[in-house]
């Protein structure tokens, strides 16, 4: 009896406040949100809305695309060698989709979802990763997520670059590893971690090979001598990278000559083979382990033969397209010169992505006004994705663009920052991004 009224103690405050009505709601933050939103001042709240939830139309890749009639010229895709809009992906995509249409195969991998496509296109994934084995996803972000959620465990230690994608740490968060963090790009700190690590312990170093918000590569030689040294695995995610780095497009592994010393590569194709889906390659042994056991396999829907087949053709072009390759790189150096000398921060940027730092308020209405008044869809790009404060108009020079389009983008900006300048500079920049 004791023990019922100690219970009944416990419980009887819960239910007096559900019976006076005030229980917690878990959805109460969502019906706050957008009076309490802390992304942006109220006075700025319908320009940030305008930008950053704006409709895309559905054919937004390409130099050129048209929003409701109006021809814009558009830098925000990650479709950096045009094979989005390639004439021979989709072919491929349209004639398997008029053969077997838009959802078969049916089912998981494990189940009824495996084919042969599927099994031809991770063998010549493998070839391209020059590894043992690969094995593909639906999606880019569920292979980061599934491969680093079934290869590490409670007992194993991630060592993770503190700018590594949000599925990398999504999945090391699954997994129950224990996770520590090194300064982005700091060898020196990732070889403190290490070397007060307990060498008992099973460790994988995560990184990314390009990262997808500055456009620097990681030191990948470095990173590679300590992983010898301290007998850890390395894990690469180089979504960025991927047929933009190296001679071969192979990513930047190959364009800092490591790739036999990564444990792991892993990709998007929904960056430079302008397609969908994700994969990992690798010893064939770790290979089969995430093939039998990554959620994001086990869980989910095989991707279809027509995005399959389509992506095939994407990296048969992709792997003879330095012509295209080299263009990019050219329009890429010759934008970031263009931005430098007008006096544009673009930070230390080693690739195509080319990050525009004019701060949240100054991203948002610079973008706003580049859309409205000069014809020019760019993204700015605000807290979560970046740090509270550090917004950027993130532009995506691709092999497609001409010079005259990287002119007319810088030139547009310079009108569209004086005008934000003079507009909004008298006003406090702590309204600029409330909370930052």
């Amino acid at each position: 009896m004791c023990m019922i009224l100690a219970q009944w103690r416990q419980v009887r405050p819960a239910l007096i406040e559900e019976a006076s009505g005030e229980v917690a709601d878990i959805f109460d933050k969502c019906m706050r949100f957008r009076e309490e939103q802390r992304f942006a001042a109220q006075e700025d709240v319908p320009v940030f809305e305008r930008v950053l939830f704006g409709v895309s139309p559905i054919e937004n890749a390409g130099p050129w695309i048209d929003v409701g009639g109006r021809r814009m010229l558009q830098f925000s895709t990650n479709d950096y060698l045009g094979m989005s809009v390639h004439p021979e992906v989709r072919a491929a995509a349209a004639e398997a989709a008029a053969r077997h249409g838009i959802s078969a195969p049916m089912g998981a991998r494990p189940l009824t979802g495996t084919v042969e496509l599927h099994l031809e296109f991770e063998r010549r994934v493998a070839d391209f990763k020059r590894t043992e084995a690969a094995l593909t996803f639906t999606m880019g972000a569920g292979a980061m997520l599934g491969s680093i959620a079934c290869l590490a465990g409670p007992r194993d230690l991630l060592i993770m670059d503190q700018l590594a994608h949000a599925s990398l740490v999504a999945g090391a968060k699954i997994a129950g590893a224990t996770i520590k963090f090194f300064r982005h790009n700091d060898p020196a700190n990732l070889e403190r971690v290490l070397s007060r690590s307990d060498p008992d312990k099973p460790k994988m170093i995560v990184v990314d090979g390009v990262y997808s918000m500055n456009g620097d590569i990681a030191p990948l030689r470095e990173i590679c001598d300590l992983r010898d040294r301290y007998g850890a695995r390395l894990f690469v995610d180089d979504a960025h990278g991927n047929g933009v780095c190296g001679e071969g497009g192979r990513g930047a592994a190959e364009l800092l000559g490591v790739e036999d010393r990564i444990d792991v590569h892993a990709g998007t194709f929904s960056k430079a083979f302008g397609t969908y889906g994700g994969f990992i390659a690798g010893p064939k042994e770790v290979v089969f382990y995430v093939r039998c056991l990554a959620p994001t396999i086990l869980f989910t829907k095989a991707a279809p033969a027509c995005v399959v087949a389509a992506t095939m053709k994407s990296l048969e072009l992709v792997r003879s397209a330095k012509d295209r390759r080299r263009k990019l790189w050219d329009n890429a150096r010759y934008l970031q010169g263009l931005l430098r000398e007008r006096g544009f921060d673009v930070g230390a940027t080693q690739t195509p992505i080319t990050p525009i730092r004019l701060g949240d308020r100054g991203a948002v209405h610079c973008a706003d006004i580049l859309r409205r008044s000069f014809g020019i869809w760019v993204s700015a790009v605000v807290y979560p994705a970046v740090r509270r404060g550090n917004g950027i108009i993130r532009v995506i020079p691709t092999a497609l663009h001409e010079r005259s389009d990287l002119e007319y983008l810088v030139t547009s900006l310079q009108a569209a920052h004086a005008e934000f300048q003079a507009t909004h500079a008298a006003q406090p920049q702590a309204a600029a991004a409330t909370g930052a």
